[in-house]
């Protein structure tokens, strides 16, 4: 676990190295522009395009702690696919019982946030989004081909699309450095490729909750 801590500690400093020093923002124009600390940003969705705006520093590390460590999502995308390889007794020398259990979900929970720092360090240098931009144009095909295509194409600082070169690259890397801990047999490439799958489906699931949550709450009993 020592080198895995040491692969997630160091992005996490750049990014508070970034942060720390991104109180401005530069605007498409070319001047920079102060961003006052009441309009910091935390959600990992942007509504409309109209209500987009570039990220600063802060804005990065408040989505990063929010969804590695803060949020329902990181119990949960953490417990389901533990459940699952409880049930199915793998890795067996993790045994069953409530220690299995913990050791399973805390091997996911440990990737899922190797995957959130690695995605913040890279997609901070390379100035990229990290938020999920939701769908304007009309129809569910076109709004769930958008939220699929999502994992793999984001925005750079000028607005225009470009390669998940962080989300991509993050989630191999989480994963190779995850079997680290893995006991002895259970660190080959095609658990990591699995591993990768298994991700970047949970990605696509999640994406197409953000892109239809107002639809899906309009479905929702209110009191």
């Amino acid at each position: 676990m020592t080198n895995a801590g040491s692969l997630l500690i160091a992005p996490a400093l750049l990014l508070w190295w970034l942060a720390a020093g991104a109180s401005q923002v530069r605007a498409a124009g070319g001047e920079a522009c102060r961003v006052a600390p009441s309009a910091e940003i935390s959600a990992r969705i942007v509504e409309t395009p109209e209500s987009y705006r570039p990220l600063t520093g802060q804005d990065r590390w408040n989505i990063y702690f929010r969804e590695a460590f803060w949020s329902p999502g990181a119990f949960f995308r953490a417990a389901g696919p533990a459940l699952g390889s409880h049930l199915d007794n793998n890795p067996p020398e993790w045994g069953q019982g409530s220690g299995g259990f913990s050791r399973r979900a805390a091997n996911r929970f440990g990737r899922f946030a190797l995957q959130e720092t690695y995605e913040a360090a890279g997609a901070a240098l390379l100035q990229h989004e990290v938020r999920y931009l939701r769908s304007s144009e009309p129809g569910f095909r076109l709004r769930a081909a958008h939220a699929l295509k999502a994992n793999f194409v984001t925005y750079n600082k000028h607005g225009r699309q470009t390669p998940h070169i962080a989300r991509i690259g993050s989630t191999v890397a989480a994963e190779f450095t995850g079997n680290l801990w893995m006991p002895s047999g259970h660190r080959g490439a095609s658990e990591t490729l699995r591993g990768v799958g298994m991700r970047l489906g949970i990605g696509s699931a999640v994406n197409l909750l953000r892109e239809f949550s107002p639809e899906l709450r309009r479905l929702l009993p209110r009191n």
